[in-house]
């Protein structure tokens, strides 16, 4: 009897909350008799909670600032379902973090605030000026990021709690990358729509067809990404990375190999959802690039005109291999030079491999600091000793452990968000209107 009045009192208190809320947005709107009549109405309730149309038209409106689709009647029909489902989910993981007593305070909002502004290259405060300008609420955009850091926070918890990368998972995934060095790597940036209620299937992906036009229509990818990814990058604007072909699922693989950079592809589907990519940049994967290596290179030049006899050619090859003798390190470079006493010979500067001439860049290649090269006759007529004093090799291509670490724990994080959020999606009272 007890358990039944206490079930009976969280209903009452649930539908006078539902009540009230009504009330406090049919009061808000009437004092905005600009607004049109539809925004009156509730457009959905999330548990206790409602989502009114305002709020749906305040989201549309910042939507299309940011991504640059066009404020048409028609553009609005077209995505007002995607930002109702964004809202009622940002609505869901807002009630789970307060459950959790997760709190994103004031400061949090303004230091993400500031972040977007200084990767949009904006002035501080530019960004919310900016949105008043456009008669766009402020409050929307920071009612999206309080759900975005909180939910992170939320989903931080838990992953810290069941999920940690081991030693062994690590060593997995290097050997994983290192089999595949030969493939291509693609710089990826990506759109995800969930879908768990295969009932909806074909809605959604209408929602990521439309989404994929937009794009190709010249909409801002990494905005749309913002405002309708489901996965956790969309935070950072859909950005994958680069992503080393064999690495994502065999169908966005098979997608990647018939792209070029630029293109957009989708909707893909998969076992998470609807994807839609794009592809940013494109290279051959491999340890190092040979090409990339700089070199702090000294030449010792013996003169020798432009179509010297091959008996004149033969005595400057010997003279410079006489003097390589004496060279055992860069540290005798300044006799040698002052022994030939050429003008040309010295510092060449620091030079990468590859804009070295062919002729040049075969005989240095090799080398190690302090080791002279084989006397190179060059087209201009000069034979030249070659000497790198520093040899800088570019950056290996194969992702450090902590790297590793960070990528693994990112798929794990991405798993979990979306295991979590379709938990709270089964369990909560939605009733969309809109």
């Amino acid at each position: 009897m007890k358990t039944l009045m206490n079930n009976i009192l969280s209903l009452k208190v649930r539908r006078v909350a539902m009540i009230f809320a009504t009330v406090v947005i049919l009061s808000a709107t009437l004092q905005q008799p600009v607004l049109a009549q539809g925004v009156l109405r509730i457009a959905a309730v999330v548990n206790d909670r409602v989502i009114s149309a305002l709020d749906v038209v305040e989201r549309m409106k910042f939507i299309m600032f940011s991504t640059g689709i066009p404020n048409t009647p028609e553009n609005q029909r077209r995505i007002s379902q995607q930002v109702l489902r964004s809202l009622v989910d940002e609505e869901m993981q807002l009630q789970e973090t307060e459950r959790l007593g997760i709190r994103v305070v004031a400061a949090d909002i303004d230091k993400a605030m500031r972040t977007l502004e200084e990767r949009n290259k904006m002035r501080p405060g530019e960004l919310q000026t900016l949105l008043q300008r456009r008669g766009i609420s402020v409050a929307t955009l920071r009612r999206k990021m309080e759900a975005e850091i909180s939910w992170g926070r939320t989903v931080g918890r838990r992953l810290r709690r069941e999920a940690r990368i081991s030693d062994d998972a690590i060593d997995d995934e290097l050997q994983r990358i290192e089999a595949l060095l030969n493939q291509p790597q693609f710089r990826v940036s990506e759109i995800l729509l969930n879908i768990d209620d295969p009932d909806q299937e074909q809605q959604i992906r209408q929602s990521a067809q439309r989404l994929a036009d937009q794009s190709r229509n010249g909409s801002n990818f990494a905005a749309l990404a913002r405002s309708f990814s489901q996965s956790t990058t969309a935070s950072v604007g859909g950005d994958l990375g680069w992503i080393q072909s064999g690495l994502l699922s065999s169908e966005l693989d098979d997608a990647l190999q018939s792209m070029k950079k630029g293109d957009i592809a989708g909707p893909i589907r998969s076992v998470a959802g609807f994807h839609v990519i794009y592809l940013r940049d494109k290279r051959q994967a491999s340890t190092t690039n040979i090409g990339d290596t700089v070199l702090d290179l000294r030449q010792i030049v013996f003169n020798l005109a432009r179509g010297a006899s091959s008996a004149e050619t033969s005595t400057q090859i010997a003279a410079a291999k006489q003097i390589s003798a004496t060279i055992a390190g860069c540290a005798d470079l300044p006799a040698a030079i002052e022994a030939v006493g050429t003008p040309q010979s010295g510092s060449l500067g620091k030079i990468k491999l590859a804009d070295l001439p062919a002729e040049i860049r075969n005989a240095v290649r090799d080398l190690k600091t302090g080791q002279v090269s084989e006397p190179v006759v060059t087209a201009a007529g000069p034979v030249i000793l070659f000497v790198p004093c520093e040899r800088i090799e570019p950056k290996s291509n194969i992702p450090g452990r902590d790297q590793i670490r960070d990528q693994l724990t990112n798929k794990r994080f991405e798993l979990l968000s979306r295991q979590y959020l379709r938990d709270l999606r089964r369990t909560a009272y939605v009733d969309l209107r809109g």
